[in-house]
């Protein structure tokens, strides 16, 4: 059996939006999808951007930095490097960001649920 590592309340998580716990050295963001829960690296891994700062929309966090979006539950990337500094930035543009650098997906996180607390699985 592997180690389990309480993160905390389910409760603490609110409707439609992100919730960022930190565990010894590790720190992930948690949403809820439909009836599960699903967790990130709070580190974006373009430009390493905190996703805790983000926000949640139709199941994917969205980066405070640049925009690029990822899916919550299989950190698959649905859109990178849109914006910078809240500012939609032109195709050409965002060849120039991402330089170097494919698009890489968010790390994930297994998240198990037991008696309302929340439990990053090992």
């Amino acid at each position: 059996m592997t180690e389990r590592v309480e993160l905390g309340d389910a409760a603490e998580v609110p409707e439609g939006g992100l919730k960022a716990f930190k565990t010894g050295d590790t720190m992930v963001v948690v949403a809820r999808v439909g009836d599960r829960y699903c967790a990130v690296h709070y580190k974006c891994p373009h430009m390493g951007g905190n996703l805790g700062r983000g926000r949640f929309e139709a199941g994917a966090v969205v980066c405070p930095v640049h925009g690029s979006r990822f899916d919550m539950c299989t950190g698959a990337v649905l859109d990178w490097a849109p914006k910078l500094g809240g500012v939609r930035l032109p195709r050409v543009m965002r060849g120039l960001l991402t330089i170097g650098r494919a698009p890489a997906p968010a790390k994930t996180h297994a998240v198990e649920v037991e008696g309302g607390k929340l439990y990053l699985a090992g």
